[in-house]
């Protein structure tokens, strides 16, 4: 059992595997209720994932007396590099196991009030120096400026897998009364609307449906999977626990309003599937299924995305979050934002010193082979 109080002052901060679910939601929603936070972050993610893999948690937490300002939920996984590297990870809201975390938590962070932002997340980072059963700290899929501030205060961290975001400003949008459209480029406005009418003209008007009730959310759900394994070799639906973990969290989140299902259609042809997060009056793209007929002239996820950024626009929301990894989609649909990356804190170890090396060495040997 592990149950340490460290003074950080001005901070308390306590880390503790005896975990009271009641007591953790009770405080995870004291902070939540007055701070902006991703989906990733509500209760209403974090709960789902406690209860779909029911991991062995370690929590980590900041109280100034005896308010609670920050928390965070870390697992201890081992992971296996280059045959030789054995690391004892502590993982912030994922387990270190991929099918566990294909999920994609993005925005990964701790929650904190945000007067106590980077100050008690740094001091929760510190005080897990005082554990001796990791040698790594991973905090991945992290938005870029956070991710620099700890890199700053935290000795031994740095920045890996840096993964590019798009999104779309709807309430700066809607201020200038602009259709979403017409802030496109004119060859993204030419191909959305030569696909239309091609869609149209070989299959029928199109049309915008929404699942209205939670089993028909989940069977647009799993419609996507079709179109999605198709597409990708590596598709999440593939994976018997990302389907559980969705279903658990749709039926969790539905008659909320924190999820959304949309069909696109042409006549009765469906061209996409599109499941969003909602948080805040932010609306989160989390994954499509697209109908590719084989007409390069037909783009699905151009038209679909720009019908529902309208349709969301039109709803006063706030943002439209393609999130992380590059598509081209994304890049004519949205703009540059924050990259997401994952922070890695590493506590001295040889083998870690040697696996930098490694990496430096493979990075300038290409070089000079090229020079020849």
């Amino acid at each position: 059992m592990i149950d340490h109080s460290i003074d950080a002052s001005p901070y308390q901060v306590k880390i503790t595997d005896d975990i009271n679910i009641t007591q953790l939601k009770e405080d995870w929603l004291s902070i939540e209720h007055h701070e902006n936070l991703p989906f990733f972050l509500t209760w209403d993610w974090i709960e789902c994932w406690l209860t779909s893999y029911e991991p062995r948690i370690l929590l980590v937490q900041a109280m100034i007396e005896e308010s609670v300002v920050s928390l965070g939920l870390f697992t201890l996984s081992t992971e296996y590099r280059h045959k030789i590297v054995e690391s004892r990870q502590l993982r912030l809201n994922q387990v270190g196991d991929p099918l566990q975390d294909q999920i994609w938590m993005e925005y990964n962070d701790f929650i904190a009030d945000s007067d106590h932002k980077s100050n008690a997340v740094n001091a929760c980072l510190k005080a897990l120096f005082s554990l001796t059963n990791w040698d790594e700290i991973v905090l991945s899929m992290m938005a870029q400026p956070r991710a620099k501030e700890i890199q700053k205060a935290i000795p031994g961290a740095y920045l890996t897998t840096a993964n590019p975001s798009y999104r779309v400003d709807l309430e700066k949008l809607n201020q200038q009364t602009t259709p979403y459209l017409q802030i496109l480029s004119a060859n993204t406005r030419y191909q959305v609307n030569r696909s239309t009418r091609i869609y149209e003209k070989q299959y029928g008007k199109i049309s915008m449906h929404h699942a209205s009730a939670v089993e028909q959310a989940i069977d647009l759900f799993h419609e996507a999977g079709i179109f999605h394994i198709h597409r990708w070799d590596d598709s999440g639906y593939n994976n018997p626990q990302f389907i559980r973990f969705h279903e658990n969290l749709i039926r969790a989140t539905f008659d909320k309003g924190l999820v959304q299902l949309i069909k696109i259609k042409a006549g009765n042809t469906t061209i996409a599937i599109l499941y969003f997060h909602i948080a805040n009056k932010n609306v989160y793209f989390y994954l499509h299924g697209l109908h590719y007929d084989g007409n390069s002239k037909l783009k699905p996820g151009l038209v679909a995305h720009a019908l529902t950024t309208q349709y969301f626009m039109d709803q006063n929301m706030y943002l439209y979050d393609y999130m992380g990894g590059y598509s081209q989609y994304k890049v004519q649909l949205g703009e540059r934002a924050n990259d997401l990356v994952s922070v890695l804190i590493q506590k001295p170890r040889l083998l870690f010193g040697l696996e930098h090396l490694g990496r430096w060495l493979k990075n300038i040997f290409p070089l000079k082979t090229r020079l020849r």
